[in-house]
């Protein structure tokens, strides 16, 4: 095996990550970001961090089934009418990368 197949595999096994957010009474699930959902970030955020929190939960926030649960259509009011303090942390979480130990299982 070469070295891109260990990082896929290594990629592949890392697990979805559970959001507890009491404020909205739900469970956000989340995957690891990939390089190209970061450039679709990026790009679409245009250097404008309030609107790359709105835009990291629409493309990152799923629920159980692995369904996203804000549309692009919700943006206007995420960043209108939903508090900023908990949108921060909820990204925040999302954002979190797993520790060498967490991901050795130590």
């Amino acid at each position: 095996m070469g070295v891109l197949d260990n990082a896929v595999a290594h990629f592949d096994s890392l697990e979805i990550r559970e959001i507890e957010v009491p404020e909205w009474e739900t469970t956000i699930y989340a995957s690891p970001f990939t390089l190209a959902e970061k450039k679709k970030l990026l790009r679409s955020a245009k250097d404008d961090d309030i609107e790359f929190l709105a835009r990291t939960l629409m493309l990152k926030a799923k629920d159980e089934q692995g369904n996203a649960i804000f549309k692009e259509a919700d943006k206007f009011t995420l960043m209108q009418k939903v508090d900023s303090t908990v949108v921060a942390r909820v990204v925040s979480e999302i954002s979190i990368a797993p520790s060498v130990e967490d991901q050795l299982g130590n």
